[in-house]
Parts: structure tokens; sequence; C-alpha cells
């Protein structure tokens, strides 16, 4: 189902809408009636809508205010492609109404994938995707899934997240958004990996819509090693992390994901997993996240990865 929807894109205009698109918004903001039938069966709207409000009431997880596309547009005039979008605050667990539909076991078999597409919230998340070069052969540095949904799969991006509606107010929201993921799940600043605008919008088989942009002359050493510390004091702060990485870390370890003949690197992927004693590194096999498939069968073109590895500076 996941895939990349639009390629190598050379613009995106976005036009942030000031109303909460919320579950039971009509007209253009207005979202799918099954999704919005099952945000009310789930009872997700009486859910804590902030950290304060879920400590209070002594609940874990609360109903964060993210962003969606509600209206998505692409123009091109055969050279250049612009993706012009409408981006609206709403509530996280919109996205999760939307999983809980696709986890229905018959759920490939009632819906066509244009219904499932149209039946998305298209909740906006950003990536980046970093391309690498070790021994002579290329890969997409990626990361494996810490304390969040599809937890120890990979994902062929070291950074990606939600973009929060507090970043709306932002000049560039989605670049703001990846800056705080950068920091927040590898500790390093997006400065340093040089990235470019974003050029790939991609279905990320949960509900969502990413975005994703390019590293440039990202080194792989100098990567690992900003991880490593990263994780070193996080571990320090929290003997049990070393063993419960995969629940508590938001990215549980960094992984090789092949860009070429990438239909065979969904095994003995080589990953560096975090320990008290710096990243240990073993080859093993892992589950992929749908976005993970999405960029795999992007960069069996060619020409994709030629356009990908270009733009990273090879």
């Amino acid at each position: 189902m996941a895939k990349v929807l639009v390629k190598n894109i050379d613009k995106i205009l976005l036009n942030v809408i000031p109303i909460e698109r919320r579950f039971d918004s009509e007209g253009d903001l207005a979202i799918d009636s099954r999704v919005r039938d099952m945000y009310i069966k789930k009872g997700y709207e009486s859910a804590p809508k902030s950290r304060e409000e879920a400590d209070a009431r002594g609940i874990k997880n609360f109903n964060g205010l993210m962003s969606s596309f509600p209206r998505i547009n692409v123009y091109t005039d055969g050279k250049r492609k612009i993706v012009a979008a409408d981006i609206a605050p709403t509530r996280y667990l919109i996205g999760q109404a939307m999983r809980d539909i696709m986890k229905h076991p018959a759920y490939n078999k009632v819906y066509n994938k244009k219904q499932i597409q149209n039946m998305s919230p298209c909740m906006a998340n950003v990536s980046v995707l970093t391309p690498i070069k070790k021994e002579g052969k290329y890969y997409l540095l990626s990361q494996i899934k810490g304390k969040a949904i599809g937890s120890g799969q990979i994902l062929a991006a070291p950074v990606a997240g939600n973009v929060d509606a507090k970043y709306l107010n932002a000049e560039d929201p989605l670049t703001e958004a990846l800056k705080n993921e950068c920091s927040e799940e590898i500790g390093i600043d997006l400065s340093y990996l040089n990235s470019t605008s974003f050029v790939c919008m991609i279905d990320d088989g949960a509900g969502g819509r990413n975005f994703a942009s390019v590293a440039r002359d990202a080194n792989l050493q100098e990567i690992l090693n900003s991880y490593e510390s990263y994780t070193k004091r996080k571990i320090a702060k929290n003997e049990q992390l070393e063993l419960m990485a995969l629940s508590v870390l938001p990215v549980a370890g960094l992984a090789l994901t092949p860009l070429e003949d990438g239909n065979n690197g969904l095994h003995k992927i080589t990953c560096y997993n975090p320990t008290i004693n710096g990243l240990n590194e073993i080859v093993e096999d892992r589950g992929v996240r749908p976005y993970t498939e999405a960029v795999i069968d992007y960069v069996a073109n060619q020409k994709n990865v030629k356009f990908l590895l270009e733009k990273a500076g090879f």
C-alpha cells in the first residue's frame, strides 16, 4: 500500500489553515466518515489533550495537537514539479483511528488502494533520506524504531516524525519539525546533515503523508559517533535502558538499508545497537516499516537512485 506518491519535487508551497481539523469538521476540513466513526467508537475525544492533563488524570499518553494535510495538489510544466498543500492542526489520535481501521483482518479485501488513500487523514510527517557510502557500496542510513509504532522495525531514514502544530507558526514548518526530531532522535543538529528541500512525498502506510528531504555529504562514522555519545548519556541515566532500548529510546538503533539491490536488503542488515559501552555492530534480520517498503520500491529504479545520490553530493 505505501509508496512514493510524488517523486523528485522541486518546491513545496504550504498554506497554513489556522483552524483545527477536528474529527467532526465539515466541508474542506472534513475527516472521512469511517475514520470519524472509529475515533468516536474508541472514545478518543475524551482522551487528555496535553501532557499536563494526562499527568493529572494518571494516564500515560495524550491526544496532542499535530497537523495534517486536508488538501494536496501537484503542478508540473513538464520540467518542474511543485506541490501546494494546505496544512491544519489535527489531533494525533485521528491518525490512530485510521490505523485502527487498518488493523482489521479484512481491511485490504474491503477497500482498494484508491479508497484507502482517499480515507487517509494525511497526517503530516517529515524525514531525511541519508545516503552514505561504505566499502564502495551505497546505503540509506536508517533507524530502528524505538518507543513508537513499529518498534524494532527498520525505517529507511535516521530521522522522522510528526509535524507538531506548534511549528505551524514557523516560516518553514516542515523544516522546523525535522530539526526537533533530529535532536530528539539521534542527538545531532539538522544543520550537520545539510539537508536539501523536501523532494519526495511518501504514503507512510499509517494514515500519514511524509515529506522527505535528502542529507548532503553525510559522514557515517561521524553520525555514529554522535549517536553513540547521545545514547550512552541516556543509558547512564537509566540502567535499564540497555535492556529496554526498544521500549524507551525513540530510536533504538541505526542500520544500513542497501540503496542498490534493495529487494535483497531486507535480510542481513548491518545494525548499530546502543549499549552502555557504545554501539554494538551486528548483522541481523529485521522487519521493515511501510515507509521503508515505499523507499525500496522507489530506489528499484536506477534513475531515482541517481537522483538521490546527486542530491546527496555523490
